[in-house]
């Protein structure tokens, strides 16, 4: 858990004026006016005061990775800053919640904390409100945070945001077992804004995508009319020597797309240079049996020209029978 500290309390812990001057440069960073976060721990002098809080086993530090995941880092680190402001019956909800129940965005869309209220909507700098009044089984108590529950959390995703920040979540959490569709849809009431995105949303989920950006591919695949892409397939020549396995391809044309999203190669548990290295040569192979091939980078999602070759090429290529 992040330890976030305001002004009071690290006078209170005996931290001078000095010492915080100090710290600023080097293990705490201010978030905003009057709340601190613990960046690392250090061996200097103007530690002393909270070096018992950041060696506690429970504390954890903001990361840095130099991508787009650093956007939902900073976003943890302020609905960390924000516990200490809530009102009794707050809870925090939709992109905030995922992230405490450990969900991975592919993309934010918003920079600002979300929070459930019995009240009328409210739009702050840095916090949103939505009007929600919520039953008890919908609130989770499983962790420091008030949060909503996780099929609250997706239906309300599903509801307020857009497909390409809905169903990453969703599939994620389809894919760890952790809830079902129906989990979700009980809880889109008939009438209610938002509903048929919503109901969209979860029905372009899949717990067959790997990664956030498959998500957001599939969502694309939606949006430009191209029907028929089959999530992991294993790809045989016509002669039955296995390829590869293709994060999406085409149910009849010889046409796959690999998406090679955040990290992909550096998940690889013999580093990324084997993994490229497999990867190309798998795309080799493909090239050969006769199959078009698309590898795309997190920012060829948003690139409209990218799956308007997609489509062509489906409309073009040889047709073949998958699986």
């Amino acid at each position: 858990m992040l330890q976030v500290l305001t002004t009071k309390q690290l006078r209170g812990l005996g931290m001078s004026r000095r010492q915080l001057a100090e710290a600023k440069q080097c293990c705490l960073r201010l978030v905003r006016k009057g709340h601190y976060v613990i960046r690392k721990s250090c061996d200097d002098d103007h530690h002393g005061p909270i070096r018992g809080l950041s060696a506690d086993r429970d504390t954890s530090f903001p990361k840095t990775f130099g991508d787009l995941r650093d956007e939902a880092e900073e976003l943890r680190v302020q609905i960390a800053c924000r516990l200490d402001e809530l009102l009794p019956g707050d809870v925090f909800s939709h992109v905030s919640a995922a992230l405490i129940h450990r969900l991975d965005p592919a993309v934010l869309e918003s920079s600002k904390v979300e929070i459930s209220r019995d009240s009328p909507t409210r739009n702050y700098d840095g916090v949103f409100i939505y009007s929600r009044r919520l039953p008890p089984e919908q609130v989770s108590s499983a962790f420091a945070y008030p949060v909503t529950a996780l099929p609250r959390t997706l239906a309300d995703v599903a509801l307020d945001r857009s497909l390409e920040v809905s169903v990453p979540l969703i599939s994620q959490a389809l894919r760890s077992g952790e809830v079902g569709r129906a989990d979700i849809t009980d809880l889109l009431a008939k009438g209610q804004r938002g509903r048929r995105r919503a109901l969209l949303a979860v029905d372009l989920s899949s717990a067959e995508y790997e990664s956030p950006a498959e998500a957001v591919c599939a969502v694309k695949f939606h949006r430009f009319g191209i029907t028929g892409m089959v999530p992991q397939v294993d790809t045989f020549t016509e002669s039955g020597r296995f390829i590869g396995r293709n994060d999406f391809r085409h149910r009849f044309a010889a046409v796959a797309v690999e998406v090679h999203g955040l990290g992909k190669f550096y998940l690889n548990p013999h580093g990324p240079d084997e993994a490229a290295k497999l990867s190309h040569q798998r795309n080799m192979d493909l090239l050969n049996a006769g199959f078009k091939v698309f590898n795309l980078s997190f920012g060829d999602l948003f690139r409209p020209s990218i799956f308007a070759a997609i489509k062509r090429a489906i409309e073009t290529t040889d047709q073949r029978e998958t699986g």
